[in-house]
């Protein structure tokens, strides 16, 4: 009898001692606060410097394209490059999504010489956008002084371009693409130029 009842105090405070005296050997390492934040911009910066060239590749296979366009798209990715080399991930991000803009933009303004265009819903609605997109850019450039020369060049170059639609006058039968590419590549230039923005700004 006494016997067992040493066995069961033994067992009894085994249970109890040995929580306390065995401490794992490996902890898990705490990152900062801010790493996992990094680690999805450059992420994004990463996907955004893909798509820019490849949107850079069709627009150098687009017949008739604008080839200052193309060069700016090519100074604007290049410039996307080095901001990620640097760690600069968000202002990576957004030139990188402001040179995609401008070969789409290049791209339009091929298809619009050409008069072939592969229409999307975003063709159709380009010529009622333009304005919009005019009042917004223009405004952004007013409020934070947006006084980068290539910010207000592609302003520049988009209200040239730009031919909104005229909601008094009878709907069109047929599809005008070279009106709807037009004011496409218009679009884009304004958002490439936003883009630009708010890569000077940070945010």
């Amino acid at each position: 009898m006494l016997r067992q009842y040493r066995s069961l105090l033994g067992a009894t405070l085994a249970a109890f001692v040995l929580p306390l005296v065995v401490v794992p050997t490996v902890t898990a390492r705490p990152r900062f606060p801010g790493a996992a934040v990094m680690d999805r911009e450059a992420e994004k910066a990463i996907r955004d410097l893909s798509k820019a060239q490849y949107e850079r590749m069709r627009a150098k296979s687009t017949p008739n394209a604008d080839g200052e366009l193309l060069q700016l798209g090519d100074r604007l990715l290049a410039s996307a490059q080095q901001f990620q080399q640097s760690g600069n991930h968000f202002q990576a991000k957004e030139t990188a999504k402001a040179a995609t803009r401008v070969y789409e933009a290049d791209r339009n303004l091929g298809g619009a010489r050409t008069g072939q265009a592969a229409l999307s819903r975003s063709y159709f609605d380009a010529p009622f956008q333009v304005s919009r997109e005019l009042t917004r850019t223009e405004a952004e450039i007013a409020y934070f002084r947006g006084g980068n020369p290539t910010v207000r060049d592609l302003f520049s170059r988009a209200q040239q371009l730009a031919q909104p639609a005229d909601l008094t006058a009878p709907a069109p039968t047929t599809a005008n693409v070279a009106n709807l590419a037009t004011n496409r590549a218009a679009v884009q230039l304004l958002k490439a130029s936003r883009h630009l923005m708010r890569a000077q700004r940070g945010f």
